[in-house]
């Protein structure tokens, strides 16, 4: 049995949403909080935020905004940007938000993760891990540093459990943004490898895309960008989610195998 999770990636910048391809070539595409309410509205299980901009200049997600998309909208956040230290965690976890997001600042420390999952209990704390494949190897890979990362793949995603990781972003830089479908061999190494959940990112195409996750792997979580803000094959702008009898029936679905 599986309790599926389809979620909704969205990043930020500037306090606007972008969307890019394999981490790089941002491009403009709306207003935040007309996205976010519309998921809301559409009662997504959950919604990844991650706020490029912020963990880039090294400053922490605007305080501002996560106060106003909490008084808003009423679904799960997930947010990163710019948490490196405890106080910054308990800033945005004080704004009504469930999950942080623990990225670049993990890769040197991992004692974060635990101070997090020790203040707040492991189910706040998320480290996202972002690798690409090279010559049939999976490397962690930085974004701020736009280089990979002289760590274990395999050792580092257990290293996150054993820190307190309630949960795992393992997105695939690679696939990320190309539609081409989640990189379903990643997902087949990294499923054994803990106990807590991991959330699939990068690639996603379309529904069916998820469900080759669900149906190739033991992963029971899947995010993506592109399916639910773009339309068509000319990217046209439409922030959508599949409707309740979709949502109800891939569950019921997942609930019984």
């Amino acid at each position: 049995m599986k309790l599926i999770r389809i979620i909704p990636s969205l990043l930020l910048k500037d306090n606007n949403l972008f969307k890019g391809t394999n981490f790089d070539h941002h491009n403009y595409v709306g207003d935040v909080f007309n996205a976010l309410k519309i998921f809301s509205e559409k009662k997504a299980h959950e919604i990844i935020l991650l706020d490029i901009g912020a963990r880039k200049n090294k400053k922490l997600i605007h305080l501002d905004l996560i106060k106003k998309i909490r008084q808003e909208t009423f679904v799960p956040l997930c947010v990163g940007g710019g948490i490196s230290d405890i106080d910054s965690a308990s800033r945005i976890i004080n704004e009504g938000v469930e999950k942080i997001i623990v990225n670049a600042s993990t890769l040197a420390n991992l004692d974060f993760v635990n101070q997090v999952a020790s203040k707040f209990g492991s189910q706040s704390s998320t480290v996202s891990i972002d690798v690409i494949k090279d010559d049939n190897e999976y490397l962690i890979y930085s974004h701020l540093l736009k280089k990979t990362i002289n760590l274990d793949m395999v050792e580092f995603i257990k290293n996150c459990e054993s820190a307190g990781a309630g949960e795992i972003i393992l997105t695939a830089v690679h696939r990320e943004g190309t539609g081409l479908g989640y990189d379903i061999d990643l997902y087949k190494i990294a499923e054994n490898l803990v106990k807590i959940p991991i959330i699939a990112s990068g690639g996603g195409k379309d529904l069916n895309s998820m469900r080759e996750v669900f149906d190739k792997t033991k992963l029971s979580a899947a995010a993506a960008g592109n399916n639910f803000v773009y339309y068509g094959s000319r990217k046209a702008v439409l922030i959508n989610y599949p409707d309740k009898e979709t949502i109800v029936s891939l569950m019921e679905h997942y609930e019984d195998h």
